[in-house]
């Protein structure tokens, strides 16, 4: 009990310092997600003007074809009959040869394009949604619909997976603290040992309970916390029945500051143990824990 509590107090207080240290480093989009799939990116989206602008390279995954030519700095993205043409520092556009404004131009980054991902998704019939919680943006097509058998796999890792790549839905207002620039800088998984319906999400100013249940993730519970997981500060929804401060010591995922994942759990004797893998896209955080069964 006492290297329980040992831990949790560590885990704290190191929250806390990278609370402190990456208050004045915002980011924008921390990952692109594509019909339910994380999508790795050479360069990393940027928002402008309150629109996010994503490399032209990750709407291949929809199905579009594009072209980018260099002399006139105009960007040509094609899916079956329709086209659009996009010019680098023009707010004018065009979509089957007629004329339409658009809020942000093309932008070129480290030798990248990136365009205003909501003109094109409303252009070629796509939703797109940036959810401020995770700092994720969220794509899907039409005919897009959320994999279950994913959600309920026997493979743990795989099924967390699944679940964290559901976009999370509030049925009361988000603590806007929990939202501000820079606070997904760092962020943590937490899941209960042989659970993948439900995990708690750090970031560098609160926590959020998320629950999973018919296909869609629901935010349960936010709150910031003082001296201890249980010296509540603010909060917004319900707070569970449940404990959720013990999920911390059964599996705890977080990224590093070289952007690797650090994995940390008890085993099936109840010790502490730890490991730490290289990212490559943002699923990684969710890794396998040795001989982990699924709770019946």
């Amino acid at each position: 009990m006492k290297k329980v509590i040992v831990f949790v107090v560590f885990f704290v207080l190191m929250f806390q310092s990278w609370a402190i240290a990456d208050a004045a480093n915002p980011i924008s989009v921390n990952a692109v997600n594509v019909n339910g799939k994380f999508i790795a990116t050479d360069v990393s989206p940027i928002i402008e003007g309150g629109r996010v602008l994503v490399p032209i390279r990750t709407l291949a995954s929809l199905g579009v074809t594009y072209q980018w030519d260099s002399k006139s700095q105009s960007a040509v993205i094609t899916k079956g009959t329709d086209q659009i043409k996009l010019m680098a520092n023009k707010k004018q556009a065009f979509k089957n040869n007629k004329a339409v404004q658009v809020d942000v131009p093309v932008q070129v980054s480290q030798g990248r394009i990136l365009v205003p991902i909501r003109f094109v998704s409303e252009n070629f019939g796509y939703k797109a949604n940036y959810e401020k919680a995770r700092s994720i943006l969220f794509i899907q097509d039409g005919n897009y619909k959320v994999d279950q058998e994913s959600l309920q796999a026997e493979d743990l890792q795989a099924a967390r997976q699944a679940a964290i790549s559901l976009p999370i839905q509030f049925s009361f207002k988000s603590l806007s603290s929990l939202e501000k620039p820079g606070a997904n800088k760092d962020y943590t998984y937490v899941f209960p040992r042989g659970d993948s319906s439900r995990y708690m999400y750090y970031n560098n100013v609160g926590n959020m309970i998320v629950e999973i249940k018919d296909g869609v993730a629901k935010a349960v519970w936010q709150f910031t916390s003082g001296n201890g997981m249980d010296d509540i500060v603010s909060s917004a929804g319900q707070r569970p029945s449940y404990n959720y401060v013990g999920w911390i010591t059964d599996i705890m995922m977080f990224k590093d500051e070289n952007g690797n994942i650090k994995t940390v759990y008890k085993d099936e004797k109840g010790q502490q143990k730890d490991f730490t893998v290289k990212s490559q896209s943002y699923t990684d955080i969710v890794q396998p824990i040795p001989n982990e069964k699924r709770k019946q």
